[in-house]
C-alpha cells in the first residue's frame, strides 16, 4: 500500500496553526484510506476510514481547515510502501498505530493526553509514558 498523501485537520487562530493537527486522514494509492483521531477520553485512538471535517468558521474561535501536510510533517513517508499496519495498545487500550514500510523503518501514529504524535521509534521509546509502559504493537488493521 503506497502512500498517496496524508490531510489534516488543523486548528488556526489568528492566521497560524495552532498546536498540532486534530486528525489525519492517510490516502493510500487505489482510493484506501484511513483516517486517525484522538478519542473522547483523551487517551486512546479512534481509527476509520471516514473523511476528515470540512473546513469550518469558527468565529472568534479561529477556523479548522483541511491542508495536505505530506511533505511538511513527514517527509519519510511520502510514496513510501506500508506493508502492513499494526494496532499499539496500552492497558488493553488502542493508543496508536505502527506503520511498518517495506525497505525502510517502521513509523508510529499515537495519542497521549488528548494530543496525536508521531515519529519513528526513537520517538515513541522516549516519548515520556508514565511509568515507562510503552504501547506494545499487538493486531493489525485492514485498510
Amino acid at each position: 500500500m503506497y502512500i498517496e498523501t496524508i490531510l489534516a485537520n488543523r486548528h488556526i487562530f489568528d492566521g497560524h496553526v495552532n498546536g498540532k493537527p486534530v486528525r489525519f486522514l492517510i490516502n493510500f494509492l487505489g482510493g484506501r484510506n484511513l483516517r486517525l483521531q484522538v478519542a473522547g477520553d483523551g487517551a486512546s485512538l479512534i481509527t476509520d476510514n471516514g473523511e476528515l471535517d470540512v473546513p469550518t468558521d469558527l468565529g472568534e474561535f479561529g477556523k479548522l481547515d483541511v491542508a495536505d501536510v505530506t511533505e511538511a510533517l513527514f517527509p519519510q513517508l511520502y510514496n513510501a510502501d506500508v506493508a502492513d499496519i499494526q494496532t499499539l495498545v496500552k492497558n488493553r487500550q488502542l493508543v496508536g498505530l505502527k506503520l511498518n514500510v517495506a525497505n525502510g523503518l517502521p513509523f508510529y501514529f499515537w495519542v497521549d493526553d488528548d494530543e496525536l504524535y508521531w515519529g519513528p521509534d526513537d520517538a515513541l521509546v522516549n516519548h515520556g509514558w508514565r511509568d515507562n509502559d510503552i504501547p506494545v504493537a499487538t493486531g493489525y488493521v485492514h485498510v
